[in-house]
């Protein structure tokens, strides 16, 4: 065996030991946030990840490639980038961003090198790393979506409208299409008439209606068939499935919003990170009853504790509102609104839904 040969072998091995555990470790930083943020699917996937890798790591020592034979080769004292720093490798500007985004860069490429190596070493292993490379792939991008959700969609959103599945389903879809165009950024599914079929039948239409559109359709209440969907999130009430339950089911990167009716419920739903909450009910609703109303004074409160604790989580005032009394909600703080027949029952959508947003964008 030629001392070329001896010197590459030498050099794979430690490529493969050195991308092994910067596979592994990156590996594990992910799957640890992911399941300490709440996200049990993606924290059982890059658990099986990581076993299924450690697994065909294992299977290579059944050769020449043991971790002994990887140790051996080690030179950790030797290594010329061992000191070869840079400045982004101590910083992470975005928090859990960016911590994700290095580990998962990290992952991607050192998969890469050992699938490289292997091919040499152990080439019949090398399909495999192939396959749980782009495994990861799809994992760390739907881990980042998760960790940023278009949370600054939600921020810049002003016109929420629900709406319901009455309509014939053609009706439906020009009607969901137009005020769409209009400018209405969050859709709502709500019907507490409808059964899972038909909600989920309005909901596909809805969602082709706006395709082309940056509109956003959520799904209320129905966290089951908001999670098996493409939907955008979901909302869900106070005597729902409650907010960790949720945020298990629901895919990573979709929306869960709350509805409140006092302060204390707007600061629990912020302790336990929901997306953006309703505020209401304002003024008496056409299309939902309530014993009492939380009022202006409620719009208030809230608006003044959020601005203070919790500026960067949207609030929809909701229950109600119309264009006669939307400057009250406007006076109270709130620059968004959710609204339901003022829109969806109006003679002319599209026209009332142009209203609103004048109205909104000027506040």
């Amino acid at each position: 065996m030629s001392e070329s040969h001896d010197h590459s072998q030498i050099v794979l091995r430690r490529m493969l030991d050195a991308n092994t555990n910067r596979v592994m470790e990156g590996l594990r930083t992910l799957e640890d946030i992911a399941r300490f943020s709440g996200w049990g699917r993606l924290q059982v996937d890059y658990k099986s990840i990581r076993h299924a890798l450690q697994h065909t790591i294992d299977a290579l020592g059944q050769g020449s490639l043991g971790q002994a034979a990887l140790v051996s080769a080690r030179d950790a004292h030797g290594d010329v980038g061992r000191e070869s720093k840079t400045t982004q490798e101590m910083h992470r500007p975005e928090g859990l961003v960016s911590i994700v985004a290095a580990a998962a860069s990290r992952v991607e490429q050192g998969l890469r090198v050992i699938e490289e190596a292997t091919k040499v070493l152990a080439p019949n292993q090398a399909a495999s790393i192939e396959q749980q490379r782009y495994k990861v792939y799809d994992l760390n991008a739907a881990l980042r979506l998760a960790c940023q959700r278009d949370l600054g969609f939600l921020q810049q959103a002003k016109l929420y409208v629900l709406v319901d599945c009455q309509l014939e389903i053609d009706a439906f879809a020009r009607r969901i299409a137009e005020i769409s165009k209009a400018g209405v950024q969050l859709i709502q599914i709500r019907d507490k008439h409808a059964d899972a079929i038909r909600i989920l039948e309005y909901f596909q239409v809805a969602q082709e209606a706006v395709e082309t559109s940056a509109t956003r359709v959520l799904i209320n209440d129905r966290v089951d068939i908001a999670a098996t969907t493409k939907a955008a999130g979901v909302h869900i009430g106070q005597e729902d499935l409650p907010v960790r339950s949720s945020r298990r089911i629901l895919q990573p990167w979709q929306y869960l919003g709350l509805s409140t009716h006092d302060l204390a419920q707007v600061q629990k739903g912020v302790a336990m990170g929901v997306d953006y909450i309703g505020c209401g009910p304002t003024f008496a609703s056409q299309t939902k009853s309530f014993d009492r109303f939380s009022g202006i004074p409620f719009l208030l409160q809230a608006a003044s504790w959020l601005q203070a604790n919790a500026p960067t989580v949207p609030a929809f005032a909701i229950g109600g509102i119309h264009l006669e009394n939307l400057p009250q909600v406007l006076g109270a703080g709130f620059a968004r609104v959710a609204v339901g027949s003022c829109v969806w029952n109006a003679q002319n959508p599209a026209h009332m839904t142009e209203k609103l947003r004048q109205m909104l964008d000027r506040a």
